[in-house]
């Protein structure tokens, strides 16, 4: 399959400046079939964007990091996915302690979608502190809220019951087991030149790049369990394979089950145990009704089809020029014209 339909609309979008740059990698559970880049890296120094250019995955994150790592702690014993979280953080008792991992996994903990930890209000408590004092939490599992503190909290809870770093724990548990070897957090300054810029930020006067975009993650000096992470299309790939059935993997295959059902039926939003589950085409598109997969803020995703048996990793720097890109627009064209070559290659 060599994707020509799908090519040419990036190509398009990019000429139009939709956005300025992309990496497009296409696998089934076996193998890469299709990996390109597109455009610009950094427009302003003219940096060619390549296949193996390092992206601030934004809340890929939780996917790729948090979420492994709660189910690697589940399988060894070590937790219980109805466990308050109050449990592990004496902070929360009294004020949480109806909220449990699983809420926390699913978005249905009530948690607003965020809190600016980085702010002077706020930077001289600990993050356990200040989700404490927080009173305005709707009923548990009234809702999905999609909020970044669930996921700052399963990061501390990680490094709670490890008793080490999450980097420290996903370079360990995941990213070495499957041949991760361009995923980090806190790039050093030396990989600069490889990283996709994102935003232009009035403070700096000039483009991030090379730290991380989401303020919250930067003010946790890189590392959180909401955002933080970088890597490449085929990292992310290699990743993606590991959740497909069949595969070998970092979990076993009863857990990939449990992860991908949903457990929000009745919601507005159907999510399983980190992801998000196929329940209208505003994300995957019209062709794949079905699978499960995540975002990135800064215009990063992953979607994964059992059915299709494929995963679309589709990394771009679409804030480089500003919030305006309809993301979600580029990204279900990407995948409608990858469902469908794969699709009628199988007649």
């Amino acid at each position: 399959m060599e994707f020509r339909a799908v090519q040419k609309f990036i190509e398009q979008s990019i000429e139009q400046n939709v956005l300025p740059g992309a990496v497009l990698c296409i696998a089934n559970e076996k193998e890469i079939l299709f990996k390109k880049a597109f455009g610009k890296a950094h427009v302003k120094k003219d940096i060619v964007m390549k296949e193996n250019t390092l992206f601030d995955i934004a809340s890929l994150t939780k996917v790729v990091v948090t979420t492994p790592a709660i189910l690697i702690l589940l399988e060894q014993g070590l937790l219980d996915l109805d466990d308050s979280v109050a449990h592990y953080f004496s902070e929360l008792q009294g004020q949480h302690e109806e909220v449990t991992i699983k809420h926390l996994l699913t978005h249905t903990s009530g948690f607003q979608p965020e809190v600016r930890f980085y702010l002077q209000s706020n930077v001289q408590k600990s993050p356990l502190e200040v989700i404490a004092q927080i009173q305005n939490r709707k009923a548990i599992g009234s809702e999905v809220i999609y909020s970044d503190v669930n996921y700052i909290l399963l990061g501390k809870l990680v490094e709670q019951i490890t008793e080490e770093s999450l980097h420290i724990f996903a370079e360990k548990n995941i990213f070495l087991p499957l041949k991760m070897k361009h995923t980090l957090f806190d790039p050093p300054p030396d990989l600069q030149a490889k990283i996709a810029a994102t935003e232009y930020r009035d403070h700096l006067q000039d483009y991030q790049w090379g730290d991380v975009h989401d303020e919250n993650a930067n003010y946790f000096g890189g590392v959180s369990g909401h955002a933080g992470l970088f890597s490449t299309a085929e990292d992310l790939a290699c990743y993606a394979q590991a959740f497909m059935k069949g595969h070998p993997s970092i979990i076993t295959e009863g857990t990939k089950r449990i992860s991908k059902k949903t457990y929000t039926s009745g919601l507005d939003e159907q999510r399983g145990l980190g992801w998000q589950l196929y329940s209208t085409p505003i994300f995957s598109g019209q062709y794949l009704q079905d699978g499960f997969g995540h975002t990135g803020f800064t215009g990063t995703s992953m979607w994964i089809s059992d059915e299709q048996e494929i995963a679309i990793i589709l990394l771009t720097n679409r804030v480089h020029f500003g919030r305006q890109c309809n993301i979600q627009r580029f990204r279900r064209i990407v995948h409608n014209l990858i469902a469908l070559e794969v699709e009628n290659s199988r007649k």
